[in-house]
């Protein structure tokens, strides 16, 4: 296995790869579509050639599971790992960002949310954090702002936080007559866009360099490759707000960066399938065949 990913390795020397953080892009990319529960022996399996040992991703599913992402079931002495239903709601809200590629033309409205500053703080967190998950930014200690807010996602995150007595939700647009440099600096402060970019940059630079091969790897490089592609992916996405690109800096990497991925993701989707159901056990056996939600993303 080691001298498998021996060429590959170089690539990964450049990412800082956190158990917990991995383990949730497996979820989400893999797992969450197919409803399944995972054996702990077949998440230490996939996760070694990154360098992840057994003990740290026992002690992240121990830890997930405690903030509530996973629901545990112990057969005899397997313990298997699914997503909770808040767990699947978050990487489903996130998911929807990941796989969408291309983003509809923007009808020029934001919507906001005022947050009840005397709601109780441990209320007010929870709320702020899952708005920010699903790519709010915070404009005010209570007012949090977003461009493209998906109305489902947003009404379950609201129910899931108890928040519908607690929050005020508003749309607002520009006034034409008005300069939208302003707003564009505002959105450059709020959402860190230099940050940003450079992660794009940075990206296309790690990633560029394998269009030519990853139709050719073997099944166990192309579930290493997807696996680092999307986790870097995911990584810098949850931090991007998805701007209109009249908000957006001019040559703003991320355009290309989107493209990129999905060629590449589409590239070495169907051997690192062929990997994980050859590789996966499950509560019910053998891991379920590529659903819909996988095959046509």
């Amino acid at each position: 296995m080691q001298s498998l990913f021996l060429y590959h390795n170089k690539l990964q020397d450049r990412f800082s790869l956190r158990s917990n953080s991995m383990v949730m892009t497996l979820y989400g990319d893999v797992f969450a579509s197919r409803g399944q529960a995972i054996w702990l022996g077949s998440l230490i399996q996939l996760l070694e050639p990154f360098g992840i040992s057994a003990r740290q991703v026992r002690t992240s599913v121990f830890r997930l599971a405690s903030d509530q992402w996973f629901d545990i079931e112990r057969m005899g002495r397997r313990s298997y790992y699914g997503l909770s239903t808040d767990g699947l709601q978050r990487v489903q809200h996130a998911g929807k960002r990941i796989y969408e590629f291309s983003s509809a033309p923007w009808d020029g409205y934001w919507t906001l949310v005022f947050i009840d500053a005397k709601w109780k703080l441990s209320a007010r967190q929870k709320l702020r954090r899952e708005l920010l998950w699903d790519g709010f930014g915070q404009l005010a200690p209570h007012i949090l702002a977003h461009p493209r807010a998906e109305s489902q996602s947003l009404a379950e995150i609201i129910h899931a936080c108890q928040a519908e007595t607690h929050i005020t939700l508003m749309k607002a647009s520009n006034i034409d007559s008005y300069s939208r440099k302003p707003l564009i600096d505002l959105m450059q402060q709020t959402f860190d866009l230099s940050y940003i970019d450079t992660a794009w940059t940075q990206f296309i630079k790690r990633f560029s360099s394998l269009a030519q091969s990853a139709k050719n790897l073997s099944p166990a490089e192309a579930f290493y490759i997807r696996t680092l592609l999307i986790h870097e992916y995911r990584r810098i996405l949850l931090r991007d707000p998805n701007l209109p690109e009249a908000l957006l800096p001019q040559a703003w990497s991320g355009l290309e960066a989107r493209q990129l991925c999905q060629a590449l993701y589409q590239d070495v989707k169907q051997a690192s399938e062929a990997y994980l159901i050859e590789t996966v056990q499950t509560r019910e056996g053998a891991l379920s065949a590529t659903p819909a939600e996988i095959a046509l993303s």
